[in-house]
C-alpha cells in the first residue's frame, strides 16, 4: 500500500512538473512568436512609397510584414473585414466618398499623408483645350475616349458621372495603370490626341508636359490621401497604430520618390530607407503618438 501511494505522488508531481514546463514553453514561444502586420496595396503607384516605409519600420519594430494586393473596393472590404490592418490609398473629401459613406463607420480613418492634390482629367499641353466645358459638342479632339484605369475606381465612377452632368459623347475605356501609362507614352512621343486620369503625385506629372482640364461644374475636388486602419489595431500593434494616425509626407517627396524609381531605376527600398533616415526623429513621434 505504502508503495501504491508513492508511486501515485511520483506520478503526481511528474504530471505537475510536465505541465509547469510545457506552460512556461508555451509563454517562451508567444513571447518570441513575432506580430503580423498585413499591410494593403491597390494596384496605384502613389501607394508604393507609404507601403515600403511602413514596411521597413514594422521590421524594425519587430514585426512580420504581408503585402495584401488587390482592387479599391477590395481594399475597403478587407479593412472592415479585418483581412487587412492598414491600407495607404482612401482619398477623400470626393474620389472615394462612395465607399466612404458605405464602410467609413467600420474602419477608422488614419492621418492624411498629404492634402490638396490636384486631380481629373489630363491632356497634353499641345492640345488646344482647357476645360472639360470645351469638348462638348468637340469630342473629336480627343477622339471621343477617354483613356482610364480599372472598372468600379473612384476616379472612372466620377468620370462617369461627368459624361452624364457635361452631356458628353465620349467613351470610358476602362483598363490599368500600365496600360493607361502606355497609351499616353505613345500619344505624347507621336503627338496624338487623348485626354487620360491624371492626379498628384505621379511620376508623369514630371516626365510630360500636360495639363488638368479645368471643370466648371465642380466633380473634381482636390483630395487627400489617408489612412485607413482596421479597428482593434491601437490594442493589437499600438505604435504602427500611432504612425499611421500621425505620418505625414509631402506631395512633392512622393511625387519625386516615384520619378527617381521609375524614370532613374532606383530601388523602392531604398529610397525608402533614405527618407526614413532623414525623418528619424518625426517618426519617432509618431510611433510614439505624437504629431
Amino acid at each position: 500500500m505504502k508503495e501504491k501511494s508513492t508511486f501515485l505522488y511520483s506520478f503526481l508531481m511528474f504530471v505537475m512538473i510536465s505541465v509547469m514546463l510545457l506552460g512556461g514553453c508555451s509563454e517562451e514561444n508567444k513571447e518570441n512568436e513575432k506580430k503580423v502586420i498585413r499591410i494593403g496595396q491597390a494596384p496605384y503607384d502613389y501607394e508604393m512609397p507609404h507601403v515600403e516605409i511602413l514596411k521597413q519600420i514594422a521590421i524594425e519594430q519587430g514585426y512580420e510584414v504581408k503585402i495584401v494586393k488587390g482592387a479599391v473596393g477590395f481594399m475597403f472590404l478587407s479593412l472592415t473585414q479585418s483581412d487587412v490592418d492598414v491600407w495607404s490609398g482612401v482619398w477623400l473629401p470626393s474620389i472615394h466618398e462612395t465607399y466612404h459613406e458605405k464602410y467609413g463607420n467600420q474602419y477608422e480613418l488614419g492621418s492624411a499623408i498629404f492634402e490638396n492634390a490636384p486631380l481629373g482629367w489630363v491632356v497634353p499641353e499641345y492640345i488646344d483645350i482647357n476645360s472639360i466645358a470645351d469638348l462638348v459638342g468637340n469630342e473629336d479632339v480627343v477622339n471621343k475616349k477617354l483613356t482610364g484605369i480599372e472598372p468600379g475606381s473612384g476616379m472612372m465612377m466620377v468620370s462617369e458621372k461627368i459624361v452624364k452632368g457635361y452631356d458628353l459623347d465620349m467613351e470610358l475605356v476602362a483598363g490599368t495603370m500600365a496600360s493607361m501609362m502606355a497609351e499616353l507614352d505613345y500619344a505624347v512621343t507621336h503627338q496624338k490626341p487623348i485626354v487620360f486620369l491624371g492626379w498628384r503625385p505621379l511620376a508623369m506629372m514630371l516626365k510630360y508636359d500636360v495639363k488638368v482640364l479645368e471643370d466648371p461644374k465642380g466633380y473634381w475636388q482636390r483630395d487627400g490621401e489617408y489612412w485607413g486602419i482596421r479597428k482593434g489595431l491601437n490594442e493589437d500593434a499600438p505604435d504602427l497604430y500611432n504612425f499611421c494616425k500621425y505620418h505625414k509626407m509631402s506631395l512633392d517627396d512622393v511625387e519625386t520618390f516615384l520619378y527617381e524609381n521609375q524614370e532613374n531605376g532606383k530601388k523602392a527600398e531604398d529610397l525608402a530607407r533614405e527618407w526614413i533616415e532623414k525623418n528619424r526623429s518625426q517618426i519617432a513621434s509618431w510611433l510614439e503618438g505624437k504629431a
